[in-house]
């Protein structure tokens, strides 16, 4: 399975980190991120294995450079209820964070994963709660459980990824591995992990860090590569034409919102510089916003994340001519008459009816 094969590559890991005696601060003196753990503090863990579960956390939080300007830590432990342990802007020292930890009280109940992720989404992943995810630093989570949840835990998943979160799941024991596949991010094979029992996760822990701090550094790669790849097309006027047929799930149309929300953040947006609209079609075309409409980044990516699936046919021709009377004009802030270039991205899943 993935997930053992995940556990055997990073045990091996984990074994030179142990024979080079690196046991601290492994990521690079430059690392900067906002990194979220996600606790399983259920009934079915018990107090001894949970002890092994805050050493876990120790071992993680101890091997990263924390300050308020490079790595950020928070912890939510969830069962029943999600309940915020601390904020990634409670603490601005590691030591403090490193004293709440061996002292997490072991809270009890039921697996509600899937409002454990929501909770993450409205209440973490936030600009109040310190999530510096409006400033492109990589944004991560990463899930801790035993068992199966008793709620849905893939919509809430795909809510996180779509703002452009990364999710990890380290599965332990009885750990469902398909409802972890659910919760990771894609590829399943770098981002789902199983271990047999709570006793063999303080010989993964150095092993974890490395995986993250890869995460990290690839993540700011990217970023870095987006604003090279868009500096020379500072003035444009883009309009998406998203196919929002019944003929794709509701699960891949979270996809498709992923990729506009990505793409759109990359993009330098203002009235005098990037433009953006998008439409959504089926057996009908419908606006969602002109090109006129939205100046702020935020605003557009507020609806992106709203946007409603609508279903039916697939008439791409008839949504291809929508997009020619009713958004590449100068009324809806077309800049064709100024010489600004006109592109439009049609995403479809099908053939046209």
């Amino acid at each position: 399975m993935a997930g053992t094969q995940g556990f055997l590559a990073m045990f091996t890991i984990a074994a030179c980190f142990l024979l080079s005696g690196a046991q601290e601060t492994v990521c690079k003196k430059e690392t900067v991120a906002d990194i979220v753990f996600l606790v399983d503090g259920s009934w079915s863990i018990g107090k001894e294995n949970f002890q092994q579960m805050r050493q876990f956390l120790f071992t993680l939080v101890n091997s990263f450079d924390v300050s308020p300007d490079k790595v950020r830590i928070g912890l939510v432990q969830y069962s029943t209820t999600p309940r915020t342990e601390f904020l990634l802007n409670t603490f601005s020292d590691k030591q403090n964070i490193l004293d709440y930890i061996n002292k997490l009280p072991y809270k009890g109940g039921g697996t509600m994963t899937g409002d454990g992720l929501d909770f993450l989404l409205k209440e973490l992943f936030v600009d109040r709660a310190g999530s510096r995810i409006n400033d492109n630093v990589p944004q991560i989570a990463v899930v801790i459980t035993d068992g199966q949840s008793q709620d849905n835990v893939q919509l809430h998943a795909l809510e996180l990824q779509k703002r452009g979160i990364t999710l990890y799941a380290i599965g332990i024991k009885d750990a469902d591995e398909e409802q972890l596949k659910e919760i990771a991010t894609k590829p399943h094979n770098q981002h789902v992990f199983s271990v047999s029992g709570f006793e063999a996760l303080q010989g993964i822990s150095q092993s974890i860090v490395q995986v993250l701090c890869t995460t990290v550094e690839e993540a700011k790669r990217q970023i870095t590569q987006v604003d090279q790849d868009c500096s020379s097309a500072t003035v444009a006027d883009i309009v998406f034409l998203v196919d929002g047929s019944t003929s794709i799930n509701a699960i891949d149309f979270k996809e498709v919102q992923m990729f506009l929300h990505r793409f759109i953040n990359g993009l330098d947006i203002g009235s005098d510089k990037v433009r953006v609209g998008l439409a959504q079609f089926s057996d009908e075309p419908k606006k969602e916003f002109l090109l006129a409409d939205n100046t702020e980044k935020s605003s557009l990516l507020e609806k992106v994340d709203q946007l409603q699936q609508l279903h039916g046919g697939t008439a791409t021709g008839t949504a291809i001519s929508f997009l020619q009377t009713e958004f590449f004009t100068k009324a809806a802030g077309s800049r064709a008459d100024q010489r600004v270039p006109q592109i439009a991205v049609v995403l479809t899943d099908g053939v046209s009816g």
